[in-house]
């Protein structure tokens, strides 16, 4: 079964007289418990697309489909429900509120659906164990390292339980060990919770460890 399923999928981008197109006519499948990772070069779309998926930007033309969600058609009360139930995400900013602990920034996501505190602290925690920071779990973003703070961004995408996990350059701010220990974290935890997983990135060593490469170029996608 396919968790996500994109087609057609056209962005333009209008400045004045002048219209850029990104994305041109897009396809897309990735079943359920697999891994997809994009590459291509800079500016080539990668992150628009990802957005697209998340519904944080708009499609100019095209489907997506995410589980029972037809995601341009979504509302956007229906698009917060979605960001927060459905997909998971994670960026190469760790986007940590700094004046919450590791443990209360990997709970939020879940305050959000509507889960109460017990309940979140204990999820949140179990996670924490899992990335292995479970001695940091009432430490600040600025008491953390980059791997550490990447971590808790990884820990928080997967609160929620998500039928997708998007990540967009994870390591992208990271130094090699610590991009090496994510790379590892986080398709460890794919594997074992049996997610799934659209992945960005311009590291070939990364890529190459999802069941599926592709390549973003002049707005489609290829099989590598």
């Amino acid at each position: 079964m396919n968790i996500l399923t994109i087609e057609n999928l056209r962005k333009t981008y209008r400045t004045g007289a002048e219209e850029l197109d990104v994305l041109q006519g897009l396809n897309l499948a990735v079943e359920e418990g697999t891994t997809a990772a994009i590459t291509g070069e800079s500016g080539c779309g990668k992150s628009t697309l990802l957005n697209l998926i998340a519904g944080i930007d708009s499609v100019s033309a095209g489907i997506i489909r995410c589980g029972a969600f037809q995601v341009e058609k979504l509302s956007e009360e229906e698009l917060t429900g979605y960001r927060s139930g459905v997909i998971g995400l994670i960026f190469q900013f760790h986007f940590l509120l700094k004046d919450f602990t590791a443990l209360e920034n990997v709970m939020i996501p879940s305050f959000i659906t509507g889960a109460g505190k017990a309940e979140a602290e204990a999820k949140a925690a179990s996670l924490l164990e899992k990335v292995g920071l479970s001695g940091r779990t009432h430490h600040y973003p600025g008491q953390l390292s980059g791997g550490e703070r990447q971590r808790v961004a990884v820990a928080r995408a997967l609160i929620n339980d998500p039928l997708l996990i998007l990540a967009d350059e994870p390591t992208g701010n990271l130094d090699e060990n610590n991009s090496l220990m994510v790379q590892n974290l986080l398709f460890s935890l794919v594997g074992e919770l049996g997610k799934t997983m659209v992945l960005i990135t311009h590291d070939r060593s990364f890529s190459s460890r999802a069941d599926r490469v592709l390549l973003l170029e002049r707005g489609t996608l290829k099989s590598l």
